[in-house]
């Protein structure tokens, strides 16, 4: 099944959707076991909390230069992930208002973006990063992103791949839909939705608009 309703909703009440991007709308996902395993911890570290957790000025230099280096690498050969570019023009055919928040950095953002031929301010706004508000699962994005557009996070959908997207739609009380094509994770039931097939996501929504 390529779609799973854990909570239904109505879509129609949605005005706003926000998307993760690494992994959601792009290939472009770090090789984070290697990234784990060069920083010497464990595999379900969390890596941004581990590098903010270095005091000692030297070693947090240095770990930031490698976790710097893998999402250069990482973003130079990102490639639109099967079906997300037809999502995102559904949404803007129903003049639904997109925006992306992510934990890369902003050059790193930046590059996977032109590599996909997105545009801010043209095809989605805004983007926020690690640097511009606190790092999910934190909700300060979300709620940066609702002030923005003057939209109450109950009518904004979420859209990620990983467990912190989940957990920040819930603590930003916005509706979920967790991207995942192959292996449903245990966290999946946190979601809204589950879909592994954007266009079979695409059809589901659009016959929300039809009853």
């Amino acid at each position: 099944m390529s779609i799973t309703i854990n909570k239904a909703f109505d879509f129609s009440q949605i005005k706003g959707v926000i998307f993760d991007l690494d992994g959601t709308l792009a290939n472009s996902n770090p090789n984070f076991a290697g990234l784990r395993a060069e920083l010497g911890i464990a595999p379900a570290t969390d890596i941004l909390s581990y590098v903010n957790s270095i005091t000692e000025p030297t070693l947090a230099e240095q770990t930031q230069a490698i976790i710097q280096h893998y999402e250069l690498e990482s973003s130079h050969g990102a490639t639109w992930i099967a079906g997300a570019p037809q999502l995102m023009a559904f949404l803007t055919s129903l003049h639904i208002p997109q925006a992306i928040l992510t934990r890369n950095m902003p050059e790193a953002a930046h590059i996977t973006l032109a590599n996909l031929d997105l545009t801010i301010g043209v095809d989605f706004d805004p983007l926020l990063t690690r640097f511009d508000a606190k790092a999910k699962p934190h909700p300060e994005g979300v709620e940066r992103i609702c002030a923005q557009w003057q939209i109450k996070p109950a009518n904004i959908l979420f859209i990620g791949d990983y467990l912190f997207d989940l957990q920040t739609a819930n603590n930003a009380g916005t509706k979920s839909i967790l991207y995942t094509p192959s292996v449903i994770p245990d966290y999946a039931y946190q979601a809204d939705i589950v879909c592994q097939c954007y266009l079979t996501l695409i059809d589901y929504l659009r016959s929300q608009l039809q009853t």
